[in-house]
């Protein structure tokens, strides 16, 4: 299985905090972190169709646990030990990788 550093994950989940992001043309972290339970898709609203409207889009979300752990992924970045931690494999805790790899 693919493993991922904290850098990635937070710059991950720092793109979707901030923009729209089409679950079409995501990272490969994406869906690691949607298996996690981190980011979720949900269809783009639209306004009624006018000229140039565009199909709607499935975009990429954070969930409620997604922000919880941006902002704790934020607070170490700021840490004195981010260095060291930033490369080191994410691991978010109460998840088994069991349960990821029968997905």
């Amino acid at each position: 299985m693919t493993t991922y550093s904290n850098e990635a994950v937070l710059e991950a989940l720092r793109r979707v905090q901030y923009r729209q992001v089409p679950w079409a043309r995501v990272p490969k972290v994406f869906p690691y972190l949607r298996d996690l339970g981190l980011m979720d898709i949900v269809r783009q609203r639209t306004v009624a169709p006018a000229p140039g409207f565009h199909a709607p889009v499935d975009i990429a979300v954070l969930t409620d646990r997604g922000r919880a752990e941006f902002n704790r992924l934020s607070r170490d970045e700021r840490a004195v030990e981010w260095s060291t931690l930033r490369v080191a494999d994410y691991v978010v805790e109460g998840v088994t990788q069991a349960g990821l790899e029968a997905s």
